[in-house]
């Protein structure tokens, strides 16, 4: 009896030094390898420096503007144009005010919500993340330019092409129902629902189309859990209208999908019309909005985590079984509160 307060006095210490490092584990902050290029692009005094800034970020040339090393002295003349350009260095100083660009407020998000994800996911490493700004492609057609590059390792952000409908100009071949992913606000939801690609498994032998709502149900699973308070209608590119539609009527959509015997389709024709990007899904009705089955898919992952709440966000993204987490969601086209 006489060892008894020995050994509590043992257990009490190795617990305290296990939840001591759990709480360090919990509170490991990463750090966010983060560069404005827009704005030292925008600050640059002559062609040299813009040619040297470039030379410095060879993953922007390269990897955004697609730029051969030996055609950076034409890229660098290119850009240092734009931000001469009275119109454009307009439209670039609109993209740093407070609405849009302007302030931390964008590396604070990215930060948050990669902070996030490596809780998730301890074992990743956080990307570079580069931002960008180049009129659309610059003044010649020569160099090539988009929304984004998303890879495991680095991430290039155009934030020309996320001004949104206030922007002083719009990305070329973008249409209205696109736009709403292209405001200021749903750029963080867009950045992560691409980068969850890279922790999303998916069967390789499965072609089906329920294999790939699944996929991207999982994304927005991915997404959602990152980034909670994003707003529906930024991540799906939905109106508020068509997201309530698309809940009240879901009973419909799923009759569809059932009726054409549509789940375990392969070919891609159909796998277009129900995933692709489009303004409606006329197949189902003429208000139905596009890539509906992107969104049903979400609809029955976001079913299935209900069911199996003490599921991990790991567990789901590694899971390859599409058919078994569709059943095992019971989902039978019904709202998710019934």
């Amino acid at each position: 009896m006489k060892f008894l307060p020995w050994l509590i006095f043992v257990g009490v210490l190795v617990g305290a030094c296990q939840k001591k490092e759990k709480a360090e584990k919990s509170v490991t902050k990463i750090q966010l390898d983060f560069v404005r290029v827009d704005r030292l692009l925008a600050e640059a005094k002559n062609v040299q420096t813009v040619d040297s800034l470039l030379k410095k970020h060879p993953e922007i040339t390269v990897g955004y503007f697609q730029c051969p090393p030996e055609k950076i002295p034409f890229l660098a003349k290119d850009l240092f144009s734009l931000f001469q350009n009275p119109a454009l260095r307009t439209f670039y100083l609109q993209s740093q005010e407070a609405n849009f660009y302007g302030g931390d407020r964008l590396e604070r998000e990215l930060t948050a919500a990669f902070q996030r994800i490596f809780d998730e996911f301890p074992q990743t490493k956080t990307p570079k993340i580069r931002t960008v700004f180049s009129g659309f492609g610059g003044l010649s057609a020569e160099f090539s330019a988009q929304n984004m590059v998303v890879t495991d390792s680095l991430i290039i952000i155009g934030l020309d092409f996320f001004m949104g409908k206030k922007g002083l100009y719009m990305p070329p071949n973008i249409y209205d129902y696109q736009i709403r992913k292209l405001e200021p606000k749903a750029l963080v939801g867009q950045v992560i629902l691409q980068y969850s690609a890279f922790f999303n498994q998916q069967n390789p032998e499965d072609h089906t189309l329920l294999s790939d709502m699944i996929w991207y149900g999982k994304s927005y699973a991915f997404t959602k859990k990152v980034l909670p308070n994003i707003a529906d209608t930024l991540l799906f590119g939905y109106t508020t209208q068509e997201l309530a539609e698309s809940n009240a009527f879901q009973g419909e959509v799923w009759e569809h999908f059932i009726d054409q015997s549509l789940l375990f389709k392969k070919d891609e024709v159909t796998k277009t019309k129900y995933l692709g990007e489009r303004p409606k899904t006329l197949e189902i009705g003429p208000a139905c909005p596009g890539s509906i089955g992107r969104w049903l898919g979400w609809v029955i992952v976001n079913q299935y985590m209900a069911q199996n709440p003490k599921i991990s966000l790991p567990k789901l993204m590694s899971n390859q079984e599409a058919n078994k987490l569709f059943l095992a969601s019971g989902y039978r086209g019904k709202p998710l509160k019934e």
